[in-house]
């Protein structure tokens, strides 16, 4: 009788650890696709980022590529003598054009978190508050 109760009793045992396993297992899963949907998140951001940064870098090559071509022509026509006075006004511009394309965007009114909210942001702690 006390063979069975104690197989009984290590049956039990090794049930219940599989099903805590089983349940430890599926918190995992949760926390995983937690994690899943926050790097989803930043991916998303990245590309936003990214293309923006892209449509910028093109409207500078389209502004520089135009201005090249004036100044080409301008070159041209300055080497066969020819009257230099009408490129001014592109070239003016143009020059407008360029300050405007390199003027940095404005900042976003962040204050400037120190070092130790830099660390509690990044793991994720209420201390780095955003």
């Amino acid at each position: 009788m006390t063979k069975i109760s104690l197989l009984l009793f290590v049956m039990a045992l090794l049930a219940s650890l599989h099903a805590y396993e089983a349940h430890r297992m599926v918190k995992s899963d949760e926390a995983i696709e937690k994690d899943l949907h926050k790097v989803e998140a930043l991916i998303e951001e990245d590309l936003k980022a990214t293309q923006t940064s892209i449509q910028g870098l093109t409207s500078e090559m389209k502004t520089l590529s135009k201005s090249e071509e004036v100044l080409n022509q301008l070159g041209k026509d300055y080497k066969k003598d020819m009257d230099v006075a009408p490129y001014g006004k592109k070239l003016r511009t143009f020059s407008r054009a360029a300050k405007n394309v390199t003027k940095a965007p404005p900042a976003k009114n962040k204050k400037p978190a120190s070092v130790i909210q830099t660390i509690l942001q990044d793991f994720g702690l209420n201390g780095g508050r955003e």
